[in-house]
């Protein structure tokens, strides 16, 4: 399989980040990735000022799924549902929506300045998992991957992880690599990993990119400046090493176990 990391140019014009996703046309590949608020710089202000634009940023999505024929795991937007507004991730294939998840666990920092990303978001309440060409995928966002819990859950029915983000360049280069490698390896999963490259105040993204096989091993690997790069994978590669290390089987459910008290979860099937 063929995947596609957009290590997205997002520029302070939401409108010309719009405009220029969905004029980006690119060689083929299986599956395309976006970065988490591609459309806008992190920077609430920002974010709020981007929710007029929901329904012009998944058209250009949706055109550059057709265009491109192609799945797009279309990093993150602000989507509103029901008078809350959400960080989303939206799903398409060929052009058609088949999936959408909001990000469970919202970003809080307390350095020199506090940050709440509830200011802006709601946080979402829903697993879900999508298939491409038969292949069980799922999706977390950014912040998400610091919570273990969230993946293995996810791992249970998956092959493959994607992870729209937006780490800055103060943690990045401590945490990102490692988090990344950990969910894969702890799970025996592939990891797909896609970051913007841009600066906007005192927000600079770390980029970097990257796709982790099973066993932990990086498959490519961005920098920090704009690019497109993309990679085949073997998902047999999954069964294989989860053959040679069979953790599920050796997990003590007798003394632990990792369960969701809430069972609304959301499974979509597309080829």
């Amino acid at each position: 399989m063929k995947i596609t990391l957009i290590q997205f140019d997002t520029k302070e014009d939401i409108k010309e980040n719009i405009e220029k996703l969905a004029q980006l046309k690119l060689d083929p590949s299986i599956v395309c990735v976006l970065p988490e608020l591609w459309l806008v710089p992190f920077d609430n202000e920002k974010i709020i000022e981007a929710r007029m634009y929901e329904q012009q940023a998944k058209e250009a999505m949706s055109r550059f799924s057709r265009n491109n024929d192609t799945f797009l795991i279309g990093g993150t937007i602000p989507h509103e549902k029901n008078g809350q507004w959400y960080n989303t991730c939206f799903i398409y294939n060929k052009g058609k929506e088949i999936a959408h998840y909001s990000k469970m666990h919202l970003l809080e920092v307390h350095t020199k300045k506090d940050y709440f990303e509830s200011d802006v978001f709601t946080p979402g309440n829903k697993f879900v998992t999508f298939s491409i060409n038969g292949i069980q995928c799922g999706v977390i966002v950014c912040y998400d991957v610091r919570f273990p819990e969230l993946t293995r859950l996810l791992s249970k029915d998956i092959e493959i992880l994607f992870v729209p983000a937006a780490f800055n360049d103060q943690v990045g280069p401590l945490h990102w690599q490692s988090l990344i490698q950990t969910r894969a390896i702890e799970n025996e999963i592939f990891v797909v990993a896609c970051a913007p490259s841009y600066t906007y105040k005192n927000f600079k993204s770390y980029g970097h990119s990257m796709i982790v096989d099973p066993f932990g091993r990086i498959v490519i690997e961005a920098g920090n400046e704009p690019k497109i790069l993309s990679a085949n994978i073997k998902t047999e590669e999954v069964n294989k090493i989860r053959k040679r290390m069979p953790l599920a089987k050796q997990r003590r459910n007798d003394l632990y176990e990792v369960i969701k008290k809430n069972q609304e979860e959301t499974e979509y099937t597309s080829s």
